[in-house]
């Protein structure tokens, strides 16, 4: 899901309470109308309720009302990861058992994995479900337990405005886009070459944010900001080759802070950015940014080999009084069937490769994005994917601080490269 990305304000929504099935719930659960409660929390649109004539998916719901008579769930949602994490947070902490079920985001796992046996073991629920192993192994524990079960993920290809690219006398067939951003060997060199050259003869921008163009590259690094042995290495070598590479290219971004009301205006904007890293979640910032705009496609091919950004798991917390009832209803949920419906509801990729092999999937075209074979696209830029970066509990704290050293380059630009690169250094160090 999209959730570390971005940040809505809004309060929690109570999605209502639907009957479903089931086995009976234990002793001390909570009873309505005779039936077992499991409550789950989740954020943004996991596809999971009523579907609209836009989204065509199951009401996951209703369908497992059927199969499981003696069960009811409660699902709110947040409008935000960071919403939900805050009630999560809570929740652990004073072990308050408020929900059965939380969503995860890949933000959250690594606290969530330091803390095994605050989350119900889902290895024998689960047994039968299948996901990509790089998505396996971001929901276990370092004592071998599986406490998150996969959803989503976001693979990570390159989305292009044709009629910018047209403009500029480059190709737009998505074939030759692909080929010439250096195909399955795509460097992030070529990248950038390519954009030097579209920038001069443009003077338009390339792309929409180094913030945008970092979630990509620090994707590809096992070890970025910490070792596993909890060494910070934030400031060698790696980072920084990367981040004199990226800041070395300034004439080419739009210096937007991504999801500002400007960034969000640039998307149909005849001076807009030709190019944006776009994880699967993106596509649907696309449309509702682009509206009527036809000018959107993407091409089959990630700079710098593979990328996933984003995604989420399932975990039941020891608290819940009814862990046997939610962690079947877990697994119910990410099973490959029900995988498929989600994305057909609400575009959120499969993690598992018997759903991204579903004709729903696999067939999938978007008109939006000139009836790109989006589903083909996003199940190869998944197979392209290598390296799972390692993140320590303090990735994302360190990552937050880059992130910050990067938009005082490009969206405030109060410091140039080298001054904010010390900061940066500053910043690691005090949180060391």
């Amino acid at each position: 899901m999209k959730g570390s990305f971005k940040t809505i304000a809004a309060a929690f929504v109570v999605l209502g309470l639907v009957s479903m099935g089931g086995c009976g719930g234990s002793a001390n659960a909570e009873k309505q109308n005779g039936k077992t409660v499991i409550k789950i929390q989740t954020f943004n649109n996991f596809g999971y309720g009523k579907s609209t004539s836009e989204k065509p998916g199951a009401n996951l719901w209703a369908q497992y009302e059927k199969e499981h008579p003696n069960i009811k769930v409660e699902e709110t949602v947040a409008a935000s990861s960071d919403d939900a994490r805050s009630t999560f947070n809570t929740a652990i902490s004073s072990n308050s058992g408020a929900y059965d079920i939380y969503a995860a985001d890949i933000a959250w796992m690594p606290s969530i994995t330091a803390m095994p046996n605050k989350f119900t073991d889902l290895s024998s629920y689960i047994k039968n479900n299948d996901w990509m192993d790089w998505k396996v192994q971001g929901g276990k524990a370092a004592d071998g337990k599986t406490i998150g079960a996969g959803n989503d993920i976001g693979p990570t290809a390159v989305c292009y405005r044709s009629d910018l690219f047209a403009k500029a006398g480059m190709p737009t067939d998505r074939e030759q886009v692909k080929d010439l951003l250096g195909g399955d060997s795509a460097t992030w060199d070529q990248y950038f070459k390519v954009g030097a050259e579209y920038h001069q003869k443009t003077g338009k921008p390339w792309y929409d944010a180094m913030g945008g163009i970092w979630g990509a590259m620090k994707t590809q690094i096992k070890e970025s900001y910490v070792k596993q042995d909890g060494t910070i290495i934030a400031t060698n070598s790696t980072i920084k080759n990367l981040y004199d590479q990226l800041t070395a290219t300034t004439e080419m971004s739009a210096h937007l802070s991504q999801w500002s009301d400007d960034w969000n205006s640039q998307f149909k904007a005849d001076n807009g950015f030709a190019t944006i890293m776009c994880p699967a979640w993106l596509l649907n910032n696309i449309k509702g940014n682009s509206g009527d705009f036809k000018g959107w496609d993407i091409a089959d091919v990630t700079p710098g080999g593979g990328s996933n950004q984003g995604g989420s798991w399932l975990v039941v917390p020891e608290t819940s009084k009814v862990k046997d009832e939610a962690a079947k209803l877990v697994a119910w949920l990410t099973a490959p069937e029900q995988q498929v419906s989600t994305f057909k509801a609400a575009s959120n990729f499969p993690s598992s490769p018997t759903a991204q092999k579903n004709p729903a999937v696999s067939g999938k075209l978007d008109p939006s994005m000139n009836n790109a074979p989006v589903g083909k696209i996003f199940t190869d830029r998944a197979k392209a994917v290598k390296i799972v970066p390692y993140t320590g509990s303090q990735y994302y704290d360190i990552d937050a601080k880059l992130g910050d050293a990067l938009g005082r380059v490009d969206v405030t630009k109060e410091q140039n490269p080298d001054a904010s690169w010390k900061r940066f250094e500053q910043d690691v160090k005090a949180l060391s």
